[in-house]
């Protein structure tokens, strides 16, 4: 008898715009059935020191083996196992391949992931997360300087051709994806630290996915929940039919909790969501609504869909 196939979930956004956030938030909830991540910026054909010298931007498609990505997404779609490249972030080397086997989940993250957009056809849910251009400079400048050796003067002159070359290839797959994400800079911060609290817009394209959040839209349609807004049927920039959902930086645990219990029901197996919320902090923002919530509706849509 053949194994089921796996569930496949697309992550698409510029470098340092949250994919690997997310991914860890999802694979934390649904590790119990098996997750395999991974990164398909790790498709580069070039070290990053190749890569400066030829002018290619991470970004463009000529700097990434994009017909090896597609042919390995198509054997995780079908259970295999692949000999996936490894770029070393931190040090832009090129290393070893190493075996990757899909399990009940497959979430591929990366900044081309639906380059073709054909590609978006292999998942069962596609997500674009688009924040603020400050906050995305701020998370970007922070990551670069934190975690990849990136001198502050290094991720500055970058800027600019990272921007276009994004504005050029990343953007064009939002249209392609099932949910687009965005987080705003929340009022009255004039800083904005990664774990800050953020307003986050969700666009919801209509499509079978979404089948499974019906209780819980129906409650902020009702505007009975504090902090929370749907606007339904709106047509998006993309030029598609699209659900709203705007959830304010300020929405308090209770109502999180509240709003989990819709989201993540008991029938999927779970009485509550597998994990603690973020406890709260009076001297710093560390709860923050948003980022508690996407990784859960995320999750929920790929259990509940048909």
């Amino acid at each position: 008898m053949n194994a089921p196939r796996p569930r496949m979930l697309g992550i698409v956004g510029d470098s340092g715009t949250g994919k690997t956030t997310l991914t860890h938030g999802v694979a934390r909830i649904l590790g119990q059935q098996g997750v395999t991540p991974i990164c398909l910026d790790d498709y580069q054909r070039f070290s990053r020191a190749e890569r400066l010298a030829r002018g290619l931007a991470g970004a463009d498609p000529d700097a990434n083996d994009l017909t090896l990505m597609a042919t390995h997404l198509e054997a995780l779609r079908a259970g295999g196992t692949i000999q996936k490249p490894v770029y070393d972030h931190d040090t832009g080397i090129l290393r070893d391949p190493e075996a990757v086997a899909a399990t009940g989940l497959v979430i591929a993250y990366g900044m081309l992931t639906l380059t073709p957009s054909s590609l978006a056809n292999l998942f069962d849910l596609t997500v674009y997360l688009d924040p603020d251009d400050a906050l995305h400079q701020h998370w970007r400048f922070q990551r670069d300087t934190t975690e990849r050796g990136y001198a502050p003067a290094q991720v500055l002159a970058f800027q600019d051709a990272n921007d276009r070359a994004a504005r050029r290839y990343v953007a064009r797959q939002r249209r392609h994806s099932n949910l687009v994400v965005r987080f705003h800079i929340a009022h009255g911060y004039e800083r904005f630290p990664k774990e800050s609290a953020q307003r986050m817009e969700i666009l919801l394209r209509q499509t079978a996915n979404f089948a499974g959040l019906a209780p819980f839209l129906d409650q902020v349609e009702r505007r009975t929940v504090p902090g929370m807004h749907l606007d339904r049927a709106i047509i998006d920039a993309d030029g598609r039919r699209s659900d709203r959902l705007f959830i304010d930086a300020h929405v308090n645990q209770a109502v999180c909790e509240q709003m989990i219990d819709l989201i993540w029901p008991a029938h999927l197996g779970q009485p509550h969501v597998p994990f603690s919320l973020p406890a709260t902090d009076s001297s710093q923002v560390a709860f923050n609504p948003g980022l508690t919530l996407l990784p859960i509706l995320v999750a929920s849509m790929l259990v509940q869909r048909p």
